[in-house]
């Protein structure tokens, strides 16, 4: 019916690079992911694909992992990997309700990626913001902070009461938002049905 997307990164060949993927994140997670990923099952993938493994390991940053690491995925090399995987590839053919929550204060996925021009050949030179705002069925909210996914709503206190579990639990006004947009989107195409013939109709 609707779905929604907390702080994307966009252009996934180019997001997890250190100068845009901020703070200290590569310099932390990168000998974590290398690590997790290919250190604790080194046999097993250099059975695999042991040129794959040596590149992962030379891995300077994040997206150096992502790029040596795509034959596991199960493809030749990172442009093939980008070219059938990269979520850019078809934003201008957004045909479900659409919600995307970015931060001016994001540390991980930088703002500037919203607003950079697409170098995909169907985007036509223009900006990904333009892509989404100019679909009839997305928006894209920039909020002046949020940092990356929290949200937190409340100066001084931001939590509230778990009507689950108890206890406290984190106030995120990107949570908040994201149920009033599935309602909306509830409400308007609730009925499948007429959702179908609403599309056919478009």
């Amino acid at each position: 019916v609707a779905s929604i997307s907390v702080t994307p990164g966009y252009d996934t060949s180019k997001v997890l690079k250190p100068e845009r993927f901020k703070f200290q994140y590569n310099d932390l997670l990168t000998p974590m992911v290398k690590e997790h990923f290919v250190l604790k099952k080194r046999k097993n993938t250099a059975e695999y694909n042991s040129d794959a493994v040596d590149a992962v390991l030379k891995a300077k940053s994040l997206q150096e992992f992502v790029n040596a690491a795509a034959p596991f995925a199960g493809y030749p090399n990172a442009t093939e990997y980008y070219k059938k995987g990269n979520p850019i590839n078809d934003l201008q053919l957004i045909s479900t309700p659409k919600l995307v929550l970015n931060s001016l204060d994001d540390p991980s996925c930088d703002i500037e990626n919203l607003y950079e021009l697409s170098p995909h050949y169907n985007h036509q030179g223009k900006t990904f913001a333009t892509i989404v705002t100019e679909s009839k069925r997305a928006m894209v909210a920039v909020t002046r902070t949020g940092s990356h996914c929290p949200f937190l709503d409340g100066l001084f206190f931001p939590f509230v009461s778990d009507p689950l579990n108890g206890g406290w639990m984190i106030n995120s006004w990107a949570d908040q938002v994201s149920i009033e947009f599935y309602k909306a989107a509830l409400e308007v195409y609730g009925d499948r049905s007429l959702f179908i013939c609403y599309l056919k109709a478009a």
